[in-house]
């Protein structure tokens, strides 16, 4: 999943407005983030597959980012840099590290069997990636019901009711272009380009409100 990880954003963008939507949008990939990281310095594996439909990825050892129990650990640690570091309010620091964690949730709809609870073999996934329309349709629903919420709860300036609309746009633009678009040419091209992805988008989330 790629857009869709970003509903739990806007979601709780709309129960606490106040919360700065950069920092919910850097939430909601924050454990891709470190999967990135864990990519191209060799402790987590991946490779791509041509042959794969809807998404090229073939995720074979991701325990350190995408297990349930190191999901409930970065959400944790998510929760001390919102409350210490940003200095968010507890409310705010509990949304920001559900966000966090929705990520593991919203991954076991897309992915192929490559989730797993605490590492090990047994690896889990419905798979909806192997249905690129169905997936594709899903992600971007997701994005325009969530923003509409998001929008109703934080905003009723026209000005900035503009700018959440080029966001969702953009965000429904990248996400077709990951579903039906070229493949990278190689896992470090995509790891940086979605890394670039990642950052663009919390910095339009902050445009958003500026």
């Amino acid at each position: 999943m790629f857009a869709g990880h970003y509903t739990s954003a806007f979601v709780a963008k709309s129960a606490s407005p106040r919360t700065p939507l950069w920092i919910l949008l850097v939430a909601a990939q924050f454990v891709d983030f470190l999967w990135v990281f864990a990519i191209l310095s060799g402790v987590e594996q991946a490779r791509l597959d041509a042959s794969l439909a809807s998404n090229p990825l073939v995720l074979s050892y991701m325990p350190w980012t995408h297990s349930l129990v190191a999901s409930l650990v970065w959400s944790a640690v998510a929760f001390l840099l919102a409350r210490r570091l940003l200095a968010l309010a507890t409310g705010e620091s509990v949304l920001v590290a559900a966000v966090v964690l929705s990520h593991w949730f919203l991954d076991l709809v897309v992915h192929r069997p490559d989730l797993t609870i605490a590492g090990g073999d047994y690896k889990l996934g419905f798979a909806l990636w192997n249905h690129p329309i169905a997936a594709w349709l899903l992600e971007v629903a997701l994005v325009i019901a969530s923003i509409a919420m998001a929008m109703r709860a934080a905003t009723s300036d026209a000005s900035q009711r503009r700018r959440w609309l080029w966001l969702g746009g953009a965000l429904v633009v990248l996400q077709t272009a990951t579903s039906f678009g070229p493949l990278p040419a190689s896992i470090t091209a995509l790891g940086v380009s979605t890394l670039t992805i990642y950052v663009a988008v919390a910095y339009a989330g902050y445009r958003v409100e500026a």
